[in-house]
């Protein structure tokens, strides 16, 4: 029989070893996500190692690529919302901004959208490669994680800041130089399994705090910089009325049409703070920066993924893009840009790389969770002009 000195030692360690497994499996959920991707990764067989002439760049500019999670593209928001985004467009025009009149993202959604931007490639090799039924998403990961355009900034003396955008920060730290405004967020979402309101507040406090710290960035930093903001607006949830104010409202508990009114008023407020955020960009560069606003496909209420109508193909892949190029040189920007050739066309004319650029098409997925069942929907695209 055990003496009670020794019984409470026990429960003492015990507790210890506990609470230390607990404390390991929440490190490893926030800092393994974080992390997970080796640094030695292998590229696919067919992935292109696009990567830019070794030689000394002078007066490189500042790049900011902001991602506005789901923005529906200037015709998706006239048919499906009557609702006309001309001031919003008006503003960025006056600001310098070309807006191709035809703007179609490559992927419905973000698994293979970012990722194929970032990589500046279309990612169907994977279908090849690992099966149309494969649902591994550790591969994509890892080229996102990895991929080419901090690979070659970094190269090039770029500080690379990655803001939150919804999931995690993007970029190894092997390329990133700092990750804002998500620090906790795996913490409150274990939390938010027992208190969703959490989730919600944390998701106002990441759009708010990027939208803040973007143009302030530069106060700190004289080496040239890339910042990749990838901001989860207007996607639901439905946290801003069109003022930002706090509202949250449950997305599964809404129709359509009531999911579209509240879409809406979170659009709404990111016109207004990605033109304020433009602006304090402006002011405080010294010179002038590579902007990039951008979605990374369409709004997609009411989609039927298995039997999608071409209006609704169109309705998944009618996004925002938009460039403002230093320089007087958007000339070698095109109506009908995809986000594909963004950081080609960017390094070829500020970086002297010849990339050639990619025809732009256009691919439907049934499902994120199935992101290498992939269809080429180019020609219905092409139809809508």
């Amino acid at each position: 029989m055990y003496a009670p000195d020794n019984m409470v030692a026990m429960f003492v360690q015990s507790l210890i070893i506990l609470a230390s497994s607990a404390f390991i499996l929440v490190a490893a959920l926030y800092f393994g996500i974080n992390n997970s991707a080796d640094p030695e990764i292998e590229y696919p067989k067919d992935f292109e190692m696009l990567l830019l002439p070794d030689k000394e760049q002078t007066n490189l500019p500042d790049i900011y690529y902001i991602i506005l999670d789901e923005y529906a593209g200037a015709d998706s928001l006239e048919k499906n919302f009557n609702f006309d985004n001309i001031e919003f467009i008006s503003e960025l025009s006056q600001r310098g901004f070309f807006i191709p009149s035809k703007s179609y993202s490559n992927y419905p959604f973000t698994v293979m959208s970012i990722p194929s931007s970032l990589n500046m490639q279309y990612l169907n090799f994977f279908s090849e490669e690992l099966g149309t039924e494969n649902t591994d998403l550790d591969p994509i990961r890892e080229i996102l994680e990895k991929n080419l355009v901090m690979n070659n900034l970094s190269s090039n003396g770029y500080y690379i800041v990655s803001f939150f955008g919804g999931t995690e920060a993007i970029g190894s730290k092997k390329f990133v130089d700092e990750k804002i405004c998500g620090d906790n967020y795996y913490l409150n979402e274990i939390k938010s399994i027992l208190t969703p309101a959490e989730t919600y507040q944390e998701k106002r406090n990441e759009i708010l705090c990027t939208f803040d710290e973007i143009g302030n960035v530069k106060e700190r930093i004289s080496q040239p910089m890339f910042v990749f903001a990838h901001i989860s607006i207007p996607h639901k949830p439905f946290v801003f009325d069109e003022n930002g104010d706090s509202q949250m409202i449950d997305y599964n508990d809404l129709d359509d049409s009531t999911k579209k009114k509240f879409y809406l008023q979170q659009l709404k407020f990111a016109n207004k703070m990605t033109i304020r955020t433009i602006d304090e960009i402006f002011v405080k560069s010294e010179t002038d920066p590579i902007i990039i606003i951008q979605s990374d496909h369409g709004e997609r209420t009411g989609i039927n993924w298995d039997e999608p109508t071409e209006d609704m193909i169109k309705q998944g892949l009618n996004n925002l893009n938009a460039y403002y190029f230093p320089n007087e040189k958007k000339n070698k920007l095109y109506d009908n840009i995809s986000p594909i050739n963004t950081f080609r066309i960017i390094f070829n004319e500020y970086f002297d790389s010849d990339f050639e650029l990619l025809d732009d098409r256009y691919y439907w997925m049934k499902s994120d969770k199935k992101p290498y069942d992939v269809k080429d929907v180019t020609e219905i695209i092409d139809r809508f002009g």
